[in-house]
């Protein structure tokens, strides 16, 4: 990458309002300034819809100090979003592109849900305001006897098997799981309990 550039895991997106009429999108970026010199950067973050299709930009002019790392931050507004749901997993995009001068230096992208989800003392499990029953399993990270190097389509296999079953929900025991993973539940339409550890007493 270049002196000034979004480190790994530098793009992070959350959904803090969601309704049928209206979604508001926060993208977080870092920034950091690797260089042996003060660099202004230029920081383009833009939204395409589930069809691939812009519906949102913003850019901000940033200076950076040698040796600085910074978080840019960018609020986004939506109407009439598409909502994510287990029936219908649909998926937008959030594209960060980093510009130094007129040189565009590096592209990063997340995919992203926008779903309302809530426990309740009495009803279970809320998804976009109705109740789902979640029919889940432990999934450990390894393969059989293919191991435990990450393969995506045996994983995407193995997700397809359990739908089949009529899975809808997963629970990564007890070990971090490949960021694939996630990536192809929220593609599938399979909620996740993305579980880092063992949580015994």
């Amino acid at each position: 990458v270049d002196p000034v550039h979004i480190p790994v895991w530098g793009l992070y997106v959350t959904t803090p309002e969601v309704s049928d009429e209206k979604a508001t999108v926060h993208a977080s970026v870092e920034l950091l300034n690797a260089s042996a010199s003060d660099q202004v950067a230029t920081l383009e973050i833009t939204l395409l819809d589930p069809s691939g299709m812009e519906v949102a930009r913003a850019e901000k002019e940033l200076a950076l100090a040698t040796g600085e790392e910074i978080q840019a931050d960018f609020d986004m507004s939506l109407e009439n979003p598409v909502i994510w749901d287990i029936e219908h997993p649909d998926l937008y995009t959030c594209m960060a592109g980093l510009k130094i001068g007129r040189k565009q230096v590096q592209k990063t992208s997340s995919t992203f849900g926008l779903r309302n989800f809530q426990w309740t003392a009495n009803d279970g499990f809320h998804l976009n305001g109705r109740r789902v029953q979640l029919y889940g399993v432990n999934l450990h990270h390894d393969q059989g006897p293919l191991g435990a190097a990450f393969f995506p389509r045996a994983m995407e296999r193995q997700l397809e098997i359990m739908q089949e079953m009529g899975v809808n929900a997963l629970r990564t025991s007890h070990n971090a799981c490949a960021p694939e993973v996630l990536e192809l539940c929220d593609r599938m339409g399979i909620i996740v309990f993305n579980e880092l550890f063992d949580k015994y007493g």
